[in-house]
């Protein structure tokens, strides 16, 4: 499928990142940068975080003040299939729109165009649900699937992506629940599943066009992978769905290998995260462990709380400390230095700014009062 922003200026940008990045750590200097920007330009309107919140708001109450309009016309009629067409011509002007701005305007998930393809989604749903409204949820599930990976092909957005794969795995839980093996199985499709996407993530996935969202589906995938495995979850989710209200949960079948799944899964991605320098599996790993020790403390509560957070609150302090006095060289071929500068390195001196203009001063000197004349002064002054 045709891209819909241009795949040169998006590498150009890519590549534009990566010098902005050398030459804060001192590798590019001045003429070398404005080189590269030179030689691989791009021509994306992006605006700052706080117009794209408001471009975005604003095409929102635009696209609605719309559909009102048209829906005007469509007030003596109670057919489903005139507000069904309703809704689709609508939606298919938000495209038509929002192809015209990306091509003309140059947009580039500025809020505008982003705003424009959520508008669109939503009426691209609607017939489906008004004409097809006896279905189960596996094939609102489907529906939903299909139309996100067909947008997140043409547009690359990043949270349609993450609507993806959240519906996929709603799809493939929907579907597992239907039989009692299933849901027996359950917790092990969401880890076959998440491992399959995540290794066919990485391994073909590799389009500069999809970054953002890969980072998104490598992360979702990493994080259904362990909850799929971590006993907590297994065991309240079993109780859960078998609405089991009971002041204990039950024991599950296959409790040892949750147990094991639970602590042997984020110390597999931290020393992946580690050996391959991936930080997305590795912050991912972390968390997991932290959860991992929740889920043994609940279990096995054998200290109160308050000795548990002394503890792990020193023990967090130490390490922290260790690894900084450790890492202040590149060692092992991992460093404490940061990795990149920030994105908003001048955030906090620009809110001081705008408060800052609210404050109003009196200037309390006064000039001219002086008597000076000849080769001195008088007494005043």
């Amino acid at each position: 499928m045709k891209k819909a922003y241009n795949i040169t200026w998006i590498r150009n940008l890519y590549i534009q990142e990566i010098s902005d990045n050398w030459h804060a750590s001192k590798l590019l200097t001045d003429d070398q940068l404005k080189a590269v920007k030179e030689s691989f330009p791009e021509e994306f309107y992006r605006p700052g975080i706080f117009v794209k919140i408001g471009l975005f708001i604003f095409t929102i109450v635009a696209c609605s003040f719309f559909t009102g309009f048209l829906s005007i016309f469509f007030l003596s009629v109670e057919s489903q299939t005139a507000w069904s067409f309703l809704s689709l011509f609508s939606a298919g002007c938000f495209i038509v729109a929002m192809e015209y701005l990306i091509r003309e305007r140059k947009l580039y998930h500025s809020g505008t165009d982003n705003a424009l393809l959520y508008s669109a989604f939503g009426g691209f749903l609607i017939p489906f649900f008004v004409f097809f409204d006896q279905l189960d949820i596996s094939a609102y599930a489907a529906i939903i699937l299909v139309i996100l990976t067909i947008l997140v092909r043409r547009y690359a957005d990043f949270l349609m992506t993450i609507g993806a794969v959240i519906t996929l795995f709603v799809l493939v839980a929907t579907l597992m629940f239907k039989t009692p093996l299933g849901k027996t199985f359950l917790p092990f499709g969401f880890m076959i599943v998440s491992a399959a996407l995540y290794f066919c993530n990485v391994k073909f996935n590799k389009d500069i066009y999809y970054a953002h969202g890969k980072m998104a589906i490598d992360v979702i995938a990493l994080s259904v992978f362990y909850l799929g495995g971590n006993y907590y979850i297994v065991r309240e989710g079993n109780a859960l769905i078998n609405e089991l209200h009971l002041p204990v949960s039950p024991q599950i079948a296959f409790a040892p290998a949750f147990y094991a799944f639970t602590f042997l899964i984020p110390l597999a991605y931290i020393l992946g995260g580690l050996k391959t320098h991936n930080r997305s599996l590795l912050i991912v790993g972390l968390i997991s462990l932290g959860f991992s020790v929740f889920t043994y403390r609940y279990y096995f509560d054998f200290m109160p709380v308050e000795h548990w957070i002394t503890l792990l609150g020193a023990g967090m302090i130490l390490l922290a400390v260790l690894f900084i006095s450790l890492l202040k060289k590149d060692r092992f071929r991992i460093t404490d230095l940061p990795h990149r500068k920030r994105k908003y390195p001048n955030l906090e001196a620009i809110l001081i700014a705008q408060q800052a203009q609210h404050v109003s001063t009196t200037d309390q000197v006064e000039f001219g009062e002086g008597d000076f004349g000849g080769g001195g002064a008088e007494t005043s002054y």
